[in-house]
Parts: structure tokens; sequence; C-alpha cells
């Protein structure tokens, strides 16, 4: 398959997965459908506009608003399923939190392929290119958890931005000195999918000031 065709069905999935992300956390914290779709669209796109800026690059979201339309169809089924649902115990449960896991980490990792990808073409600076390519994967989670006031994710749990950060350096590394782009999404797809899980099954996080509040 041509690696462009290959990055452009990443966007979208990763966008799709995103936005599913999004809306769940809306739905959590009791948004109405509106709230849904701009948390859920902010989710998907947000990390991709963060970087364009950072890049000079005309954001793509308004280069190709298919994204956003993507994004916003997906947030209103989310919707509809939860309030058909009407049982939000099922948020709950562990089933809910491993697909809500799985999902979220999926979009985590194919973004940091779509950031390394796009700012690959725009800079040569290596530090640049890997910090474009994780602020990619957790700008829109950074911007949905701030726009529901809540702490974001990358600062507080089971490693996310580790994650991130992990397989930003693959991808950029092998695509650095060959040509194997789409053995290298692959790989730094499934090891984002992978670290993420396991820091959630184990529970793990990064060391935290245990503050005596006596």
């Amino acid at each position: 398959m041509d690696f462009n065709l290959m990055l452009t069905i990443l966007e979208y999935i990763g966008t799709i997965a995103f936005a599913i992300s999004g809306a769940l956390i809306a739905i959590e914290n009791r948004m109405d459908i509106l709230g849904v779709m701009i948390l859920g669209c902010t989710t998907a796109v947000g990390g991709g506009l963060l970087r364009d800026i950072i890049i000079g690059r005309m954001p793509l979201l308004f280069e190709n608003p298919g994204y956003v339309i993507v994004a916003a169809i997906t947030t209103i089924i989310v919707f509809v399923v939860m309030y058909f649902l009407k049982n939000m115990k099922v948020i709950e449960s562990r089933a809910y939190q491993i697909v809500y896991t799985i999902i979220d980490s999926l979009g985590l990792g194919v973004f940091v392929v779509v950031g390394a990808s796009v700012a690959k073409e725009f800079v040569s600076n290596h530090f640049m290119i890997v910090f474009c390519s994780v602020l990619t994967a957790v700008g829109g989670g950074m911007l949905r958890d701030i726009m529901s006031a809540h702490i974001p994710a990358i600062f507080r749990k089971h490693i996310y931005c580790v994650a991130a950060i992990f397989g930003a350096l693959v991808y950029y590394l092998i695509i650095l000195n060959t040509t194997l782009y789409s053995l290298a999404a692959t790989l730094a797809i499934l090891l984002v999918v992978g670290i993420r899980y396991l820091a959630f099954h184990f529970k793990l996080n990064l060391p935290k000031v245990k503050i005596n509040e006596e």
C-alpha cells in the first residue's frame, strides 16, 4: 500500500478514535449534545491544529474539513448510542474502561505517526519533529481535559505522554535511516497501545509526591 494513502487512512482512524474518546468524556461530564460534539471534535483535531500552528502551516482542518465532519458524525453516533442506553453505570464497568483505553490508545498511536510524518515535511530539526509528533498525539486530549475542567491526563495517569514519546522515538528513528515507513508506523502504534494497555491493566503511573494531608 502507498504510504501516503496509509497515512490518510490512519488520520481518519485517529480522528474517529479520538472523537469517540472526547465524546465519552463529555457524556461522563453530563454535557449536552453540543458540548459532546465540541469536545469530541476538539479531541480529534486539536493536536493537529497545535502542531500546524507551531510549524507555520495552514491548519489541515481548514484545508480539509472532512476530518471535522467525520469527527462530528462520530460524536453524534456516540451520543445517540449512549442516550438510548440510559444507564450511566456502563461507564463504571471494567469492559467500558478497557474499550475506552484501547480506543484512546489507538488514537494516540496513530497521531504519533501522523504528527511525525507531517512535521518531517516542514522542518528538519530532529527534536522539533519528535516534539510535534508527541504534541499531535496528546494535544487534543490535553485540550479536551482542560475544557472539561480536569487536570490533563498526560500529567497524572497511566504514563500517557511517556507512551507517545516512546512511540514517536521508535517511529522517527526507523524512518530516519530506512524507507520502511509502513513497518515503522505499525510498530510505533503497537508500542503505544501496548504501553498504554499495560499501564492501565497494572495501574502503572509515574512517581508522584505523596503529601501527608495531616
